[in-house]
């Protein structure tokens, strides 16, 4: 039996595995209880299906409306990389969501890819944390070219209802020490082989980039996309990235062609600032941008599982994947 690509023993580790001394260890008890934590508690719940008893409820023919763009025909393969200007912007949890709700509403197979540095947790949000890295995909690729989509899924770890393809974290073991920057050469090159050939068989692949626009396999991704999603969050610091980022990226003449969503994400249930009010005043400035707002059941950053999401949730996610293929396929 061939051992695992990703040899690196994982942190979060499996919930429900005991570990050496017979039990589990902190992060595999929260992550056992979290990923079934529904995003509503039961009061509110229950008094939502109160109300409805008594008034229409019109949620079911709301969300098939936001989601009818996203069940859009697809005639070529689009590339979304999705960045962030710091860490707790939201970035994975979008590229994340956005894969689950394309995936859930066609029946044609969507790819995301774990397109961060190191350390990437976009499988585990995703539900299959032993997903091999994007190196490794790319590298088996390299010697054995998929020649049809079961080839493809071959190399990747399928979720959800099998047809959303992901890839597990980056690390520094999947890339040779000697010779870093050459290194980093030979796996974008390999990475951006592998982007291409997904885009033959997946009409819409999300890429989950690290934060920043400098590091070379962000920039890859950037170059070979149609649409760039940028998560920053609501807060004082998160605006003042957005405005600046989209500044850096009108002037940047190898991201200014790329289009460029701004969402802003609202990441603490309680901040001052709302996720749709900031979004709509930075398109007053001239800058794309929609919000998403709190989700306890997003926040917790365990696996996503879009039936736990709040009603609001789900049809700011289907509006949003709406428009984010919208904006790809323009």
């Amino acid at each position: 039996m061939s051992s695992p690509v990703n040899a690196e023993p994982l942190p979060y580790g499996a919930p429900g595995t005991a570990t050496a001394d017979g039990f589990e260890s902190t992060p595999q008890r929260l992550r056992r209880t979290l990923r079934t934590r529904p995003a509503e508690g039961v009061l509110r719940r229950t008094v939502s299906s109160a109300g409805n008893l008594f008034r229409g409820d019109d949620y079911p023919l709301r969300l098939a409306e936001a989601a009818a763009g996203a069940q859009a025909p697809v005639a070529t393969g689009r590339r979304i990389a999705v960045v962030g200007s710091r860490g707790g912007a939201g970035k994975t949890t979008l590229a994340a969501l956005l894969g689950l709700v394309y995936s859930s509403m066609r029946t044609d197979a969507v790819t995301v890819l774990d397109n961060a540095p190191s350390g990437g947790t976009l499988a585990l949000r995703t539900g299959v944390p032993d997903a091999s890295s994007l190196d490794a995909a790319a590298a088996e690729m390299a010697r054995r070219p998929p020649m049809s989509l079961a080839d493809l899924s071959a190399l990747l770890a399928p979720a959800g209802r099998g047809n959303l393809l992901v890839t597990g974290r980056r690390s520094a073991g999947d890339r040779p020490a000697a010779g870093r920057r050459s290194a980093e050469g030979a796996a974008t090159a390999a990475a951006s082989a592998l982007s291409l050939a997904i885009s033959r068989y997946c009409p819409i692949t999300v890429l989950d980039c690290g934060t920043g626009l400098d590091h070379t396999g962000t920039r890859w991704a950037l170059s070979q996309s149609h649409l760039a999603v940028f998560a920053t969050p609501a807060s004082v610091a998160g605006l003042e990235d957005a405005g600046l980022y989209a500044a850096a990226w009108r002037r940047d003449p190898g991201l200014a062609s790329v289009p460029l969503l701004v969402v802003v994400v609202q990441t603490l249930p309680d901040g001052p600032f709302r996720a749709d009010a900031e979004a709509r005043r930075l398109t007053r400035m001239g800058i794309d941008a929609v919000g998403l707002g709190y989700d306890r059941h997003l926040a917790a950053g365990v696996e996503i599982s879009l039936g736990l999401l709040a009603r609001r949730t789900r049809l700011e996610a289907a509006a949003l994947a709406a428009g984010v293929l919208a904006r790809a396929s323009a």
